[in-house]
């Protein structure tokens, strides 16, 4: 189902449960989640390991890391720092640390999980409390990764910064390609930001690419390239949010964050042209040193509380009847629909992954 008939029918179950539901429909599902087994797990872990686990890409303005770590520390009393790690770069540190390493946990876009729990070997099997409940394309079989939120790529937008330019707000694609953005327009480095990499593969899509034709894709990076302001290698929520970036390439929800929490002149835009759905996931470090608050952890990310966390942070949960009123309510793009966007396989995008980079790397990237 596309993301926004999953919204529309969201609308349609919630309306009918509160009708007819009492007590309210977050307290029956909470009701359904075993709370009472689940913290029992997490003290006989904290006993046994400490008060401290270690996740590799949490970085505290995405997806809302901070305030969900910070709820799980104040809650429950474990205390996860933040990591500044994209997806590829846990990925990478990870391979090259297997035994040594510190991370219990990894989190990265899921078309890199999935490469790094299977192809790459770096993550434990382990089926979380909800697992059931998780879509069957959001997960390993074998439990090597799942998914435990979703947003879309969008146009992330400082109306005051393009006012200051004296250029009106892009609708599309090929809009980006007029010199008037030029240095107005930014994305993060594909090859370090899981995020960045379906960034470039919207363009792709949007442009007529697939699975298994990148050439669209690359031909209009070429052809942007120009008006690009930099290629980070380090998240650019704060420039965007300052409006040193005008346009950002990057998840809605951040951009909903941004102007509903962080109160920025931010507007987010679905590009007319369409843009792709990009799922995250997480995965148990096969050499944790703390597998037991690890599990207990990743029980908790598919609890209705976090999910519910992740709503109210414009991220569409994983675990769909978890999504809040709240968010529904305020999860409306400047211009475009979410009926542009396209879901593409998970497992469909990994062949791709790599000689996409390369392709990048080799002949957009500033040398």
């Amino acid at each position: 189902m596309k993301r926004w008939e999953v919204i529309q029918a969201v609308v349609l179950v919630t309306l009918i449960a509160l009708v007819t539901c009492e007590p309210s429909t977050v307290q029956a599902q909470a009701q359904a989640w075993d709370k009472t087994g689940w913290l029992k797990k997490l003290e006989e872990a904290k006993k046994a390991e400490g008060r401290v686990m270690i996740q590799y890409d949490a970085q505290p303005n995405y997806a809302n890391w901070g305030g969900v770590t910070l709820f799980f520390k104040k809650s429950y009393g474990v205390d996860i720092p933040p990591d500044m790690k994209g997806s590829s770069a846990t990925m990478a540190a990870l391979v090259k640390e297997r035994q040594t390493t510190v991370a219990d946990v990894a989190y990265y876009n899921a078309v890199i999980a999935a490469q790094a729990g299977v192809e790459k070997g770096v993550h434990a099997p382990y089926k979380p409390m909800g697992w059931d409940k998780l879509p069957g394309d959001c997960k390993d079989p074998e439990g090597r990764w799942f998914c435990v939120h979703e947003g879309v790529i969008a146009f992330i937008v400082h109306t005051k910064a393009l006012e200051r330019a004296g250029v009106p707000v892009p609708k599309c694609w090929k809009d980006l390609i007029d010199p008037k953005y030029k240095g107005l327009v930014a994305y993060d480095d594909p090859t370090v930001h899981g995020t960045a990499w379906e960034s470039i593969f919207s363009a792709n899509v949007a442009m007529g690419g697939s699975t298994k034709d990148i050439k669209p894709g690359i031909e209009y990076l070429k052809k942007l390239d120009p008006n690009i302001l930099r290629y980070s290698r380090d998240t650019s929520y704060n420039p965007a949010l300052r409006g040193e970036v005008a346009i950002w390439f990057n998840a809605d929800g951040n951009g909903y964050k941004m102007k509903w929490e962080d109160g920025g002149p931010i507007e987010v835009v679905i590009p007319c042209e369409g843009t792709i759905a990009t799922p995250l996931a997480m995965g148990m470090v096969k050499w944790a040193k703390r597998p037991k608050l690890a599990m207990a952890y990743l029980d908790w990310l598919l609890s209705p509380e976090a999910q519910g966390i992740w709503a109210d942070s414009y991220w569409l949960p994983a675990i769909r009847e978890y999504m809040t009123e709240n968010a529904k309510k305020k999860m409306k793009p400047l211009h475009g629909d979410y009926k542009l966007v396209k879901s593409v396989p998970i497992l469909e995008k990994q062949d791709i992954i790599d000689p996409y980079k390369k392709a990048w790397l080799e002949q957009i990237k500033r040398k």
